[in-house]
């Protein structure tokens, strides 16, 4: 990957649907060359996804939770992975040091629906021994930008 590659990167993050031509422009390269560059980045997993970002509270998902979950590692610890991993609430989940297990930051349309999740979904599974919710009251800054 050259400087070339990590600019054509850094302008999809910021926007993905940026015409061929203007990335082309932007980065010096004909539309052609632009293209196949695009293309060898998908192939190769450096662009993993090419979405519509949406806004969150827009689109009736005004709850942002961050969920501390503590294991007993006498269960499964792949089939907690998995199956939390499939919950449609669940937007991020991290494997953490320190002394809790997992991450998740979770998004519902409102605190009786987090509550839902949390003891119908997430206190259900097995290995579950812990959870610590914590609610975001506002977001300043959240972003997929890597800066490259």
């Amino acid at each position: 990957m050259d400087d070339l590659d990590r600019h054509l990167l850094l302008l999809l993050q910021k926007d993905g649907r940026r015409a061929s031509a203007d990335l082309a422009k932007e980065i010096g390269l004909s539309v052609s060359a632009t293209n196949e560059r695009v293309r060898k980045l998908i192939d190769s997993g450096a662009v993993a996804a090419i979405e519509a970002v949406l806004d969150p509270v827009k689109s009736g998902f005004g709850v942002t939770a961050f969920i501390f979950v503590d294991l007993d590692y006498s269960f499964d610890e792949n089939e907690f992975v998995s199956s939390v991993a499939s919950f449609d609430e669940v937007q991020e989940m991290h494997h953490v040091t320190g002394q809790h297990s997992y991450l998740l930051k979770v998004r519902t349309r409102t605190n009786d629906d987090l509550n839902h999740f949390i003891v119908k979904s997430l206190k259900t599974q097995p290995g579950v021994r812990a959870t610590e919710t914590q609610i975001a009251l506002n977001t300043a800054k959240e972003t997929r930008v890597l800066p490259l």
